[in-house]
């Protein structure tokens, strides 16, 4: 039987029913920020919640309660602000937002809060990192985040695997494919498809991006990297399979008590 619950679906007295040490709560985060002219402004949000939904599968399977929390869908996104329909919130205004949300699971005694986010913004990795070191010293908590890690190893280390090895990914740091391709898999609705032949490839390397003050001093400024011509469902199953069956097994060793900061961390990589 599924050991998923829906957080806003439950009442308190099943809430209170968990087993405080045995049960994850997996919080999706991710902007509401402009992803080109051809990907939707959830971009984030989508391929967090569809790795998220792998990993409680996964830890169901082995025995874990999951608690799936509805996504916080604001937060830090100020290099796309300039583009309608692109919300970014203020730095410490997303950590206290976070603060409150996180303590609010772990006054409750529950240890493991986990943020799962693909955002490969330098001011939301810091604020993650931030905001679950204090509510692991105030609370005596597990919380951790560190999905944007198992990106950042693609999309800014270049790791490459399958049919990606074949691909110049080089300069594809943004709306590239690296996010249009598994958008494309698992929401093909929501991608225009027609652009993904027109539009010129934009090589931006992600060292570039320290350089200007938004997406718009980049490239033809239509807020995207990399040569969409290269996308495919394929190569979107690829990356998905890659970032879920990496990062689950992550998790799963975090819940057996393995310290997995180290495995994780990636604010160091940004200086």
């Amino acid at each position: 039987m599924s050991r998923i619950y829906q957080l806003k679906e439950m009442n308190w007295k099943e809430v209170e029913s968990l087993d405080r040490n045995n049960t994850a709560f997996l919080l999706p985060i991710g902007p509401v920020e402009q992803h080109g002219i051809h990907a939707p402004l959830g971009t984030d949000i989508f391929i967090a919640e569809h790795v998220m939904g792998k990993c409680a599968e996964y830890l169901s399977q082995n025995n874990y309660d999951v608690v799936i929390c509805p996504a916080v869908s604001y937060i830090n996104a100020l290099f796309s602000l300039p583009y309608p329909g692109s919300i970014s919130i203020r730095k410490k205004i997303v950590e206290e937002y976070l603060f409150d949300i996180m303590s609010s699971i772990a006054v409750e005694g529950f240890n493991n809060i986990i943020l799962i986010s693909q955002h490969l913004d330098p001011p939301w990795v810091r604020t993650a990192e931030r905001v679950c070191t204090r509510i692991n010293d105030e609370y005596g908590t597990r919380s951790i985040h560190g999905f944007e890690r198992i990106v950042m190893d693609m999309v800014v280390l270049g790791k490459k695997l399958g049919s990606l090895e074949e691909l110049d990914l080089d300069g594809d740091t943004h709306a590239g494919v690296y996010e249009t391709a598994p958008m494309l898999y698992i929401h093909e609705d929501l991608i225009e498809q027609d652009y993904l032949t027109s539009l010129p490839t934009m090589k931006i390397p992600f060292e570039d991006m320290k350089k200007v003050n938004s997406f718009k001093d980049l490239g033809e400024g239509l807020g995207y990297t990399g040569n969409l011509s290269q996308v495919t469902k394929q190569v979107g199953k690829e990356i998905i399979d890659y970032y879920e069956n990496t990062f689950k097994k992550v998790i799963l060793r975090h819940m057996q008590g393995e310290d997995v900061y180290e495995v994780l961390k990636c604010s160091h990589l940004f200086n």
